[in-house]
């Protein structure tokens, strides 16, 4: 004969009392059950319940008792992991941004400097033609050109002239460096329009002269050998023509317009 320990009731042999506290303990129990699974070297037939899917593992042991297999779902250090690569794909596209930054600047910084370099080759090579016309000519003036089957002639005629200069030069001249940059002034950048829609007029472009517009402007003094050897520098005017891109008003154009320097 047993009794409840709790309320003193008289059970039948395997029968579970239902008083608050029996039925606290029964609980109580379960959730044990629930929460450890025990290792093969546990009691057989403990009431552990078995799971049949595989689950990753923590282990601990103690001297009092057999080793404990602990549930673990590996939550934990999967949010651990995702966090980490979350952290990983930040930092990249951080440093990715400020690399994207310094070259657009690079860019932007060395674009009329890379179109004087341009130009000054152009001056000085026997190919050179097409590239003096492209960066001394608004495009409305090229198109229009192009339209007249006039600029080949133009590009082969200048073409020539520089070969046949060529002869008297005791060598080829070289680019050394920049070695001044300045702003353009407001009133030199009006100057620059007036001059590239004159230059697009006298080619029959058919444009008004609120369609030719500089942006910004540099004068960009440059040192370089002469066709003698000797250093020598001079000054061209880099300018942004609203569309056209980077354009350069060479001697000529400046001394008649009386740029600055």
């Amino acid at each position: 004969m047993a009794f409840c320990k709790y309320c003193g009731k008289e059970l039948t042999e395997g029968s579970l009392c239902s008083c608050p506290g029996a039925i606290h303990e029964q609980q109580a129990n379960a959730q044990a059950e629930e929460k450890y699974l025990y290792t093969e070297d546990a009691p057989e037939n403990s009431g552990a319940p078995v799971s049949s899917t595989p689950q990753p593992t923590a282990y601990s042991s103690s001297s009092d008792g057999p080793a404990i297999r602990r549930v673990d779902t590996g939550i934990n250090d999967r949010k651990t992991d995702d966090g980490s690569f979350k952290k990983f794909g930040a930092m990249v596209a951080a440093v990715l941004l400020v690399f994207i930054i310094i070259l657009g600047s690079m860019i932007s910084g060395s674009g009329y400097k890379s179109t004087v370099k341009k130009y000054f080759s152009s001056r000085y090579s026997k190919h050179g033609g097409k590239t003096y016309y492209s960066l001394t000519l608004p495009q409305d003036c090229i198109d229009e050109l192009k339209d007249d089957d006039l600029w080949r002639d133009l590009v082969e005629d200048y073409n020539d002239d520089v070969e046949n200069r060529m002869d008297d030069w005791d060598r080829k001249p070289k680019f050394r460096k920049i070695s001044k940059v300045k702003d353009m002034k407001n009133s030199d950048l009006k100057d620059a329009e007036k001059y590239f829609y004159s230059a697009a007029v006298m080619c029959g472009a058919d444009v008004d002269e609120e369609d030719i517009q500089v942006k910004k402007g540099y004068a960009v003094t440059y040192k370089f050998k002469n066709t003698e050897g000797d250093n020598d520098k001079t000054t061209v005017y880099a300018v942004k023509l609203k569309g056209d891109g980077w354009k350069i008003m060479g001697e000529q154009s400046t001394s008649f317009y009386g740029f600055d320097n």
